[in-house]
């Protein structure tokens, strides 16, 4: 392997790949070379390239340990490098911490791999040591008498699963912004939240799918795409409640009534003015903060360990204590809805949801910019749906800094978003192995897949779930890698299961029983159209209006879609209990639907509220961003009324659950 090569290898700059038609595809050399100039190395420099390849390969062979060591819970064992002919006569194991001290029987020791450099050979043992709890702890290591320093990971096999062996879940999946405030309320928050968990729970569900309730852009609410936030760490003002807040803090709601009665312009609006309720509600804020100012409380020691607790998230509000304020009362109610989802007795209660990124220019690429890439922004290869591929204009993390930084960043993302939650959803989740670069040469678009330290970001999935009695899912739709499959297979991350995309070879939708076990099931997710305007084919017709189709394309999707319509009404006379023809009411096919997927393996049953409420807008077209008003779309009914005539249906997928 030559010098550059190596580099290639080492930062984790793909070599191949196999497209969705299963074509083998080998990356242009100089596109490599783009991808690894995108890491800030100058490939035209040779000493930087072997300083680095030492860096990188050979320095962590001269000496015993690195400085983080991975274990597994279950058969702790420590790895070392040392010389060949080296003679271990003392090796122990402390944590100070833990008053944790382990000394290691030399005689256990396994070589487990080698390396030579400069006619040296080097070893990598494996050294059982005693059990240690879960989590991360700074370690010694003495060796021979020579003194080493660690961080010990001590990582489950398995993430957190509350989900009994033989039980099976109904939940819901909702837009938080998309629901209808009863009254005259403008947009709903934490609140409408608060009260959905109240009236679901008592139906039965066990859950709630959450949109990302990441912070998006105060300044700019237009940028309303919860998939492209400001930052990840933090959650949205948006959703912070002024009736919880007036509650929490002994005030009269009664000097809100700007804030909490809306103008009958605003009223029943199918789309949300996003700057108009930002504003609002932002108002009404300044309004409660300069009020509690001007009293003390017990609140500010709990405030004011939050701002110590999270002073890496909030360095960007450094001198901004209205903004430090937000984040902990929004934080405080999100934990709030959830306390109350699972004392009303909800299985698991809250699930969040984590993007893949975050938005260019914002507060948290600007705060970690050492971390990303210099130019390269993720994206997917092509497919059937976009043949150049696709740019999501999410700034790359470099994953050779995510390391050289112990992970810090992750450790962040990931335990602010468990925070108040009963599961975790990971978008695109083999962004943990995999991501597809984009990136310009020769000033056109083009792009290779970049690999991630995906053993360290699993162990830190597994340590945060276990402690914090969280569950992980990963979104895993598309072409997924087999070390992903069998790593959320081993680690129980639970999969992502889309009913339209679960088809055979023949193009035939799966029969149920040949679902994953382990999954989260549901007919569609915010990308795809709700159920009644996919049957109706009004998300063609959309998409015509907003000039996304021509009059042939429209033709064409039209025969399609109706072929689609067919091969569900064929499934559901063969696994259902009732008969439908494309002439069918799309209110008798869906319930006919949800009937055979409640009866289906798969733990966890999602029925999206856009369904019940017979919602035929999509809140999002994929592939637009100023020509259809995305992540605006409110739904018809208020969560009330919404249950309250979807009863029958949940009470019915209940039953079946429990069979």
């Amino acid at each position: 392997m030559d010098n550059i090569a190596q580099l290639l290898y080492l930062y984790g700059i793909g070599y191949e790949y196999h497209k969705y038609t299963g074509d083998h595809v080998v990356f242009d050399h100089q596109t490599r070379l783009q991808a690894l100039q995108e890491c800030g190395v100058d490939v035209s420099n040779l000493d930087e390239i072997n300083t680095l390849n030492f860096e990188l390969d050979i320095a962590k062979w001269l000496t015993p340990v690195e400085a983080i060591s991975l274990l597994c819970k279950e058969m702790p064992t420590i790895t070392i490098r040392v010389d060949a002919g080296l003679q271990i006569n003392e090796l122990t194991v402390s944590i100070p911490a833990l008053g944790y001290c382990c000394v290691c029987d030399p005689n256990k020791q396994v070589v487990i791999g080698d390396y030579r450099y400069q006619d040296t050979r080097y070893v990598q043992l494996e050294v059982p040591i005693n059990a240690i709890e879960v989590g991360y702890h700074s370690a010694e290591v003495m060796l021979n008498g020579a003194r080493f320093e660690t961080e010990l990971w001590v990582t489950p096999r398995q993430c957190y699963d509350p989900i009994e062996q033989h039980k099976k879940l109904l939940g819901l999946s909702i837009q938080l912004y998309s629901l209808k405030p009863a009254g005259s309320k403008l947009s709903s928050d934490f609140y409408e939240l608060k009260q959905l968990v109240k009236a679901s729970a008592a139906e039965g569900i066990d859950y709630i799918l959450l949109n990302p309730l990441h912070l998006l852009f105060v300044d700019e609410p237009e940028k309303a795409s919860p998939y492209s936030p400001n930052d990840r760490r933090l959650l949205h003002p948006f959703y912070i409640s002024i009736e919880l807040l007036c509650e929490q803090f002994g005030l009269d709601v009664s000097v809100f009534t700007d804030y909490l009665d809306s103008s009958k312009a605003n009223l029943n609006a199918t789309y949300l003015d996003m700057t108009h309720c930002m504003e609002i509600k932002l108002n009404a804020l300044r309004f409660a903060w300069q009020l509690l100012c001007e009293q003390t409380g017990a609140w500010r020691a709990d405030f004011t360990r939050f701002c110590q607790a999270k002073q890496q998230e909030l360095k960007a509000f450094e001198d901004d204590d209205f903004a430090k304020f937000l984040q902990w009362l929004a934080f405080e109610q999100l934990t709030q809805c959830q306390s109350l989802a699972l004392n009303a007795g909800m299985a698991v209660g809250l699930i969040n949801d984590l993007a893949v990124g975050c938005a260019d220019g914002s507060s948290e690429y600007n705060s970690n910019k050492n971390l990303y890439a210099e130019r390269a922004r993720v994206g997917a290869p092509p497919d059937p749906w976009a043949e150049l591929g696709q740019n999501w204009g999410l700034p790359a993390l470099n994953p050779v800094k995510l390391k050289a930084q112990r992970f810090a960043f992750f450790k962040q993302l990931i335990q602010a978003n468990i925070t108040g939650v009963g599961a975790l959803r990971i978008d695109h989740v083999m962004g943990l192995r995999r991501l597809w670069w984009c990136f310009y040469q020769d000033q056109q678009q083009t792009g290779c897949y970049v690999y991630y330290p995906f053993e360290y970001l699993l162990a830190i999935l597994k340590i945060e779930s276990v402690k914090h009695q969280v569950m992980i899912i990963g979104e895993d739709l598309g072409v997924v890698p087999i070390e992903i499959k069998e790593a959320m297979s081993e680690s129980h991350i639970y999969s992502n299961i889309l009913f339209y995309f679960e088809k055979d070879y023949h193009g035939q939708f799966l029969a149920p029983t040949h679902y994953k076990h382990n999954a989260l099931l549901m007919v569609a997710n915010h990308d795809v159209p709700p159920f009644f305007g996919w049957w109706s084919h009004d998300d063609l017709r959309l998409k015509r209006e907003y000039q996304l189709l021509s009059e042939p394309q429209l033709t064409k999707a039209d025969e399609e879609r109706t072929s689609e319509r067919e091969k569900l009404c064929h499934w559901l006379s063969r696994y259902g209990e009732v008969s439908v023809s494309l002439a069918s009411e799309a209110r008798d096919v869906y319930q006919a639907l949800i009937n055979v997927l409640a009866k289906s393996p798969a733990k966890m049953l999602t029925i999206q509220f856009d369904d019940l409420d017979e919602q035929k807008l999509p809140v999002n077209i994929p592939g637009t961003d100023q020509e259809y008003p995305n992540w605006r779309r409110q739904l018809n009914q208020t969560s009330a009324e919404i249950i309250a005539s979807s009863r029958s249906l949940i009470r019915d997928a209940i039953t079946s659950r429990k069979e």
